[in-house]
């Protein structure tokens, strides 16, 4: 099967096709052969990663505003290729003209027609003959997805900042919840807690097994100093982490602090003062299911480094820094990416632009962009003002999460995310 594709810049329509049914070549009609080129690379890779390396990837150039040269291109390939499904979803007017003069020209010949609806993830039947090419629905992974857009997704270990491939067993399961069920109490008491922790593994001696750490108070006050956060021990917090086996030792002199993590993913949630709102959200997106009982989300990263360019640059010997963002939450429906930011404190309008800016690079105009906070005052100028802008800017609000009174309201919010 040859698949027809005219060649739009927002990735997933050049690819969606092929992800539901992979073709023997793919033909890209657009302006420029070298931009479709360059991202026709991008796409070998995926679909050389999911065992297709051979798919043949053509770039077809047609002159710009030219209807008879756009008809001539495209009646050749016609001629040559008898086994040919065109796809519709992007394109410009006067290519999308040539095809209409062409098929009319052709009406004798198996010519398929077809449209993604990506917003819905539903294959329309353009040409009305009651056959399609297509045996599912196309899905991506969120590593897929990035990739397509010319990124790359950062992974390593549980003590990295980049991205980590949680072991979700029973157990540390019950360590969110319980986590959660501590930080929803009060949210500003518990960022001043895990702020202390983790400057605490910053600036102090760890153990081999780098679960235990022993810092010197006046060494952790000097670093909480840097983003003017204050050392203070919240008692309760602490207790109940003891009580839980969160924190496996805790001990407080006149100048030192030292404390003992139950097992590297717990340090993780436990020195970072957003994870615990994180962790929530992520586990409650993992359990949602579609009507037919199938994960609602194919796929969902947590802390998703992102590298924009895809290639990894060393900036002392090379001179040339790497630009990365990381997004809290990153799911997948389908091919419908949803980028989630999650903030257990204060929030101020650079924050909607971040993840703006992010979705769209990497997800165009299909990616939703959902902020999940638990401090906008709703009554306040500042919280109206952030309520604004995130709704001029498209981005859906889940607001006081630390309310919600069961898992089943933050699942209703979270259902329709991708819609």
């Amino acid at each position: 099967m040859t698949y027809i594709e005219f060649f739009n810049n927002v990735a997933i329509e050049n690819v969606c096709a092929c992800l539901t049914d992979v073709p023997q070549r793919v033909i890209y009609i657009g302006r420029d052969t070298g931009i479709i080129e360059s991202k026709i690379k991008k796409y070998k890779r995926v679909f050389s990663d999911r065992g297709y390396s051979d798919i043949e990837f053509i770039p077809m150039e047609v002159e710009k505003d030219n209807l008879e040269n756009a008809v001539s291109v495209l009646q050749k390939i016609v001629d040559t290729y008898p086994d040919c499904a065109f796809g519709i979803t992007g394109g410009d007017e006067i290519a999308l003209m040539a095809f209409g003069i062409v098929y009319e020209r052709n009406r004798d010949k198996n010519i398929q027609i077809h449209r993604f609806n990506i917003a819905h993830n539903t294959i329309c039947d353009c040409d009305k003959d009651g056959k399609t090419v297509f045996k599912t629905l196309p899905e991506l992974t969120v590593e897929e997805n990035i990739q397509l857009y010319g990124g790359d997704v950062l992974f390593g270990d549980v003590f990295s900042e980049h991205t980590y491939e949680w072991d979700f067993n029973e157990d540390f399961i019950k360590d969110i919840e319980n986590i959660w069920n501590v930080c929803k109490g009060n949210v500003r008491l518990w960022n001043t807690q895990i702020n202390v922790f983790s400057a605490a593994v910053k600036v102090g001696t760890l153990s081999e097994d780098k679960l235990t750490v022993i810092a010197k108070k006046s060494k952790i006050r000097e670093e909480l100093n840097k983003s003017n956060a204050s050392y203070k021990i919240i008692r309760g917090i602490v207790a109940y982490l003891r009580k839980h086996g969160l924190l496996t030792d805790f001990n407080e002199t006149v100048t030192e602090l030292s404390l003992s993590f139950k097992n590297p993913q717990v340090r993780r949630c436990l020195v970072k003062a957003g994870q615990a709102l994180e962790m929530k959200t992520f586990l409650v997106a993992k359990s949602l299911r579609d009507e037919n009982g199938n994960k609602l989300y194919n796929d969902a990263v947590n802390g998703v480094f992102i590298d924009w360019d895809g290639r990894f640059h060393n900036d002392k010997e090379e001179g040339i820094y790497d630009t990365e963002n990381e997004i809290d939450i990153l799911l997948m429906h389908g091919i419908v990416p949803v980028f989630i930011s999650c903030k257990n404190g204060i929030v101020d309008a650079d924050e909607l632009y971040k993840l703006n800016t992010v979705a769209y690079r990497f997800g165009g105009k299909y990616a939703k962009k959902v902020l999940v906070a638990t401090s906008i005052p709703k009554d306040k100028e500042s919280g109206k003002y952030l309520i604004q802008r995130a709704r001029d800017m498209n981005i859906r609000l889940i607001m006081n999460v630390q309310d919600f009174k069961t898992d089943d309201i933050y699942k209703e919010k979270m259902k329709n995310l991708w819609r």
